[in-house]
């Protein structure tokens, strides 16, 4: 084997650690695999005209810092596993890729950046609070895990005081995997899957993995977006490329010009437009991922509630070359206080992740894992899916009852699926800034785009300036009701002190579906004008 390099010598630096630095990132971009035996000093030394000692202490120094290992009467060669402070770049893929592209490891940049607006003290949250994300506290299965925890307990030993693989427990893992070939179409192995702090766990992941220290990178990310995205790609020094959504989802024309390898989307169910991608453009995604060699981030935060037309693909099971990220939550079907989420990754990436997960926290604490694993395997996570998305289902048809009988003119999107839905709140009402303000004077909760976690950009907006994001899965039916009672009382009261002029706009309502409809009767319950 002759190594295809050139030395400078014009270069100031000494020959050894010029050798040293080239022959290092040939490792690193994978065009040195592990294994591989290097060329004899004798025979670099005479590639290069250069003295064989000098070829000697580069070699050395790999030697010393684990990059290289030394096999008597073998030769040198590749180390199996790099040092976890290095930084990796073995993809396999990684011609595709678009130049500059780089996996970044253990550097963080200098923070600037914002958090997402996630957290409420409770002494200061409203009686009737429609904030986001927010599963039912009645719905968490209280029995189950007492009994779990008691079982997992009582044979911890080891498992409560040693280190486990950064991944994640395996019993988990596979649990995952087969939950989502079942419910997604995602073929994914348990060595895929990656354990998180939830979603932002798992941004934060591969921010540390595609983010470079060296060159500012672009991410594309829709708009409106999700602030916990947006803000963390920011903080890491990224610049931020955002995609306009309509009604059929993330406008993907708008990509041709995108110039970058990576971009955030939440195509089930948009947040926070609630819109869904469809099937056409889930198609051109991928095929300019493929083109560009970029990926994708697919946020699937929701996907588990969808209460009208068959269940959804996933947009990693549409995707047949490994360019679709696939990040997935229990924040929302059991609870963000148990900080469990995932991400698939490639297998080309599995490592790349392994070893950012040790970097960031070794490991998701073991015996949360082992009771969801268990939840999982036991059938109980369906039962439970099933039995609360009833629930919601009621909750989401009193919320669009109670908005069309007392605001009408309103548009909402975002019902078919998920635990939210955006209100295009109509001309008869105020800003959603003072909308929020009044509505909280009288106990309720309501959330402009920005206090909803989310985030428009640009000046001119197409949604923040008249939307509302309502959150109703925390909410029973009477509350719901009770709720938008009393915000429009409060109008009510101020319009007859001093009436409106301004003549409503004539729309279609949005009628809840009856629970006698089939699910092709209500399939558009978003459609208001």
């Amino acid at each position: 084997m002759e190594f295809i390099i050139s030395i400078d010598r014009t270069d100031d630096r000494p020959l050894q650690l010029q050798l040293y630095e080239i022959i290092r990132q040939m490792i690193l971009s994978g065009k040195l695999r592990a294994g591989e035996r290097l060329p004899s000093s004798r025979g670099v030394a005479e590639q290069l005209g250069i003295a064989r000692i000098t070829v000697t202490l580069a070699y050395e120094r790999l030697l010393s810092e684990g990059y290289v290992a030394s096999k008597p009467k073998a030769g040198t060669f590749v180390n199996e596993r790099l040092p976890d402070a290095s930084v990796l770049v073995r993809n396999a893929h990684s011609e595709t890729i678009s130049p500059g592209a780089r996996i970044r490891l253990g550097k963080i940049p200098s923070f600037a950046g914002r958090s997402p607006e996630l957290w409420k003290d409770r002494s200061q949250r409203p009686k009737y609070d429609f904030f986001v994300g927010r599963p039912n506290p009645r719905s968490f299965p209280t029995q189950f895990w007492q009994r779990s925890i008691a079982r997992h307990l009582a044979y911890a030993r080891g498992a409560m005081t040693e280190y486990g693989d950064p991944r994640g427990l395996h019993a988990l893992r596979e649990a995952i995997a087969d939950h989502l070939r079942a419910t997604r179409g995602i073929d994914a192995t348990p060595d895929q899957i990656v354990i998180t702090a939830g979603i932002q766990g798992a941004l934060n992941l591969l921010a540390r993995v595609f983010l470079t220290g060296t060159q500012q990178s672009t991410v594309a990310v829709e708009n409106p977006s999700y602030q916990g995205a947006a803000f963390l790609f920011s903080s890491y020094g990224a610049r931020i490329h955002p995609i306009q959504v309509d009604e059929n989802g993330l406008d993907v024309a708008q990509l041709e010009n995108f110039v970058g390898n990576l971009i955030y989307v939440t195509p089930s169910h948009q947040f926070p437009t609630g819109y869904t991608l469809s099937l056409d453009r889930r198609l051109r995604l991928l095929d300019w991922a493929y083109r560009t060699g970029s990926y994708i981030i697919e946020d699937d935060y929701d996907s588990d509630f969808r209460y009208d037309g068959p269940p959804l693909i996933a947009l990693a099971g549409l995707d047949r070359k490994d360019q679709v990220i696939y990040l997935g939550t229990f924040s929302k079907s059991i609870g963000a206080g148990i900080r469990i989420g995932y991400l698939v990754v490639p297998h080309h990436l599995v490592e790349q992740a392994r070893i950012v997960k040790a970097l960031l926290d070794n490991c998701a604490p073991w015996l949360e894992q082992a009771v969801i694993a268990d939840f999982i395997k036991e059938g109980a996570f369906l039962r439970h899916l099933r039995r609360i998305r009833r629930s919601y289902m009621s909750a989401r048809d009193a919320l669009i009852e109670e908005i069309n009988e007392h605001f009408p003119g309103s548009t909402l999107s975002g019902v078919e699926c998920g635990m939210h839905m955006m209100w295009k709140i109509p001309d008869s009402l105020p800003t959603p800034e003072e909308l929020q303000r009044r509505a909280l004077t009288c106990g309720v909760g309501l959330y402009p785009l920005f206090s909803a976690a989310a985030f428009e950009y640009g000046h001119a907006s197409r949604f923040r300036d008249r939307s509302i994001i309502l959150g109703y899965a925390a909410l029973s039916e009477d509350e719901i009701r009770e709720a938008i009672r009393r915000v429009s009382d409060e109008f009510k009261t101020r319009q007859t002190s001093r009436p409106d002029p301004s003549p409503l706009r004539k729309t279609r309502r949005v009628e809840a579906p009856t629970k006698s409809k089939t699910s092709e009767s209500r399939s558009n319950p978003r459609s208001t004008r």
